[in-house]
């Protein structure tokens, strides 16, 4: 073979192989279907108003539920099938947290719908508002349609408000991202629980309630109540379905922090087999109009009674079934029943299950003087005005400074905790200086009656499971005392509590609680 021969082959391939590398590198260049910076047909679908500015596609609608807008893509029809997902940056108005319709068409008029959290689609965030949020689909989860022929596409919301939509795109499929371990939390075990409440309507003054569907006669009733001296009382004489619901206090109320929404219910029907065994619809609206109803007796709602004739029920929905609406402004609480009939509703409450409260010997309740001291930057006197139980509590106050500390002895004293598993207290903080919280762990230093001491915290490993302060609300927090290993538990002479922060702090009921029986 000559020089000029294996030369020329020698070119042609490295120029396949530059060929070759220059198509692997277009493939992995994405494919903009709209940016808006251009001429684009806008599809004003339902309920909306469309327009391009400053290069991004604006969708407005003021009132109702359900809003879809489309957009022709550039140089329709387009062949995707070569890449592995559609994408778009979406910027919310509104306080949804939502999820996104989409749905494609090819040049035929073929479509297919898959929303952002669809399984299939990938892992996408929800809208945030007032923030540009991207989020992409697999391309292979839109099985009926062509995608060599794609045509447009069609955003669908739930709410009314403005949404901006930008960078229509198709990619090389990402590998979503590795999915970070989940603590695998152990079931809540409610025999160690107790509900605590925030009463939001307790039906007790003027008129907090409303008709919405065939409730023809609501009224406060003093002869049925369940606490207090009034409840919401319904009539309805006839039909089927019935709606009736109720302003929270304060409204919009934040249930955020909230695990469940409960009520008590009368139910005087007796229409199932000569029983009443009825199961109540709860909806909740937010100030933005977005509501979802859930049914007591739906899968996840928790286990609940039905109605029982002319009794008191309480029942409760576990929150995390309301997730369209904003629960950190709810606004209106409505209830729905079957039957036509006559019905009371009281105590509409929020709740939190919080562990049941540690029970042992009392040591300390401050009930008198000579039972506290002043150690580092606080003063300290019995509050009567402030207390958990008993006629008073310590109270620490300053006013400046870090670090903070004060004491209790117990009674008897010294006393033998040598047969206790942990020590536990009550605690109120009125300090809001962790981003408006309190949110504080506490320490607690114990003397023995040689003087020699050790200090431990609430949120120390091995401590146990402790909450951290709530501003202006009672918490009991414990420490097991195998944190204090240096001392001689059978002679605890002194107990001092240790905070940051300089403000008002409450304590009362401090007790050691017996080790459980092997």
């Amino acid at each position: 073979m000559s020089k000029n021969v294996r030369f020329w082959g020698l070119a042609a391939l490295l120029l396949l192989i530059s060929l070759m590398g220059t198509l692997v590198l277009a493939q992995d260049e994405p494919l903009v279907l709209q940016d808006f910076e251009g001429d684009a047909e806008i599809i004003e679908v339902y309920q909306v108003e469309g327009s391009i500015e400053a290069g991004v596609l604006s969708e407005v609608s003021t009132e109702g539920e359900w809003h879809t807008i489309g957009v022709v893509f550039s140089g329709a029809p387009v062949d995707v099938s070569s890449y592995g997902e559609f994408c778009f940056d979406i910027n919310d108005s509104t306080a949804a947290r939502s999820t996104v319709g989409v749905k494609l068409f090819d040049a035929s008029g073929a479509n297919q719908e898959k929303w952002t959290d669809h399984e299939g689609v990938g892992v996408n965030p929800k809208t945030a508002t007032g923030e540009w949020v991207t989020m992409c689909l697999n391309l292979s989860a839109f099985t009926d349609i062509d995608l060599t022929t794609l045509e447009h596409v069609e955003f669908a919301m739930f709410a009314a408000g403005t949404y901006q939509f930008d960078n229509l795109i198709a990619q090389a499929a990402t590998d979503d991202p590795a999915a970070t371990p989940e603590a695998t939390e152990e079931p809540i075990n409610l025999e160690d629980m107790m509900l605590q409440l925030t009463t939001v309507q307790g039906f007790e003054a003027g008129e907090p309630f409303y008709e919405n569907y065939q409730a023809e006669e609501l009224a406060l009733a003093t002869d049925v109540v369940n606490s207090g001296s009034s409840s919401l009382m319904m009539t309805s004489p006839a039909g089927e379905w019935h709606a009736f619901g109720t302003n929270p206090e304060p409204r919009p109320f934040d249930a955020s922090g909230y695990d469940v929404i409960c009520f008590s219910v009368y139910d005087t029907t007796a229409n199932n087999n000569g029983l009443a065994d009825n199961s109540i619809g709860v909806r909740l609206f937010d100030t933005n109009l977005i509501d979802q109803e859930a049914w007591t007796d739906h899968v996840g709602a928790g286990d609940n009674p039905k109605t029982v004739t002319n009794e008191w029920v309480q029942m409760c929905i576990n929150l995390d079934l309301y997730q369209n609406i904003d629960l950190t402004q709810v606004d209106k609480i409505q209830f729905s029943v079957y039957w036509a009939g006559t019905y009371y509703v009281d105590d509409v409450a929020f709740g939190k299950w919080v562990p049941k409260p540690a029970e042992g010997d009392l040591v300390q309740g401050f009930e008198a003087e000579d039972t506290y001291y002043a150690h580092y930057q606080a003063e300290t006197s019995l509050s009567t005005e402030i207390f958990h139980s008993g006629a008073s509590s310590l109270m620490a106050t300053s006013s400046e400074g870090e670090w903070h500390s004060f004491g209790a002895y117990p009674e008897p004293r010294p006393f033998d905790a040598s047969g206790y598993e942990k020590i536990c207290f009550y605690f109120m903080d009125t300090t809001t200086n962790n981003n408006g919280l309190a949110d504080n762990s506490v320490g607690v230093r114990i003397f023995d009656a040689r003087l020699i001491d050790q200090e431990a915290w609430t949120d120390h490993v091995g401590a146990g499971d402790n909450p951290k302060t709530v501003t202006d609300e009672w918490v009991q927090m414990c420490i097991n005392l195998d944190l204090y290993s240096n001392l001689d538990l059978t002679q605890v002479d002194k107990i001092e509590f240790s905070m940051y922060w300089a403000g008002t702090y409450y304590v009362d009921d401090v007790i050691f609680v017996p080790a459980a029986a092997e």
